[in-house]
């Protein structure tokens, strides 16, 4: 069945000489994995330029159900970017972002709140000129209440550690070990306070950013089975540092 759908790309990895496997979180069918035929042509459809991590594609395929993968015939940009490929700060939390959703996203269902939040956020951070070093934490603290483990925020109060096991606040010290203080409580807490409008008015340090976004990688590894290292986070890091 030859179908057209609109996908957001995560991860491009060599097949063979003359082919490459393109996964995909797609509006229609959920994560797919894709065979695509090299070209270095600029007159190709299927060039490599349409596969960056994060690209905004639209796809015409040949799908056959009982696949594990299917054939990309066409392809063309829905949302050609301006900023993350000429900004290093930009196309490094892209390609964070892109690996961490490859990692995470699992499920070939279609899921149109997700899609639809996935797809404008990458548009977001193309076009952000504001609070840029937060995005990436606004973005995956987000992303937790369409994977299903966003954090409980009722009855939080000064003072409170929060359970990382749990995903709520607590007034005494868990007796496991993966939790937070209640300083690094509170800004987990102040997290959960921002938005994709509001970046620029929330101010983190190094250590603090840099803190938050350890625990938020322990927070998913706790939540997801199976959940890597993240490689791309020291390079991240390393730019905001």
């Amino acid at each position: 069945m030859l179908i057209k759908v609109r996908a957001i790309v995560l991860h491009c990895q060599s097949y063979n000489d003359s082919t490459n496997i393109v996964h995909l979180y797609t509006e229609d069918f959920g994560r797919i994995s894709y065979l695509v035929t090299n070209s270095h042509s600029k007159r190709s459809s299927l060039r490599g330029a349409f596969f960056q991590p994060l690209s905004l594609v639209e796809i015409e395929a040949d799908h056959h159900g009982n696949r594990s993968l299917q054939r990309i015939k066409e392809v063309r940009s829905i949302f050609p970017f301006t900023g993350i490929p000429s900004d290093a700060v930009k196309n490094t939390i892209a390609l964070f972002l892109a690996e961490v959703l490859y990692r995470s996203l699992r499920e070939s269902e279609k899921n149109p709140a997700l899609f639809d939040y996935l797809l404008r956020s990458v548009q977001l951070l193309d076009l952000c000129e504001k609070g840029l070093a937060n995005f990436h934490l606004v973005f995956l603290i987000k992303l937790t209440r369409y994977l299903g483990f966003y954090p409980n925020v009722e009855g939080q109060l000064p003072n409170w550690f929060f359970d990382l096991q749990g995903g709520c606040f607590v007034q005494m010290q868990p007796f496991h070990n993966a939790w937070l203080s209640p300083e690094q409580a509170a800004d987990f807490a102040q997290l959960m306070r921002m938005n994709f409008d509001n970046l620029s008015a929330f101010r983190f340090d190094h250590r603090e950013r840099v803190e938050i976004l350890n625990q938020m990688m322990n927070y998913y590894r706790m939540h997801l089975s199976e959940f890597p290292t993240i490689k791309s986070l020291a390079v991240l890091q390393e730019v905001f540092g």
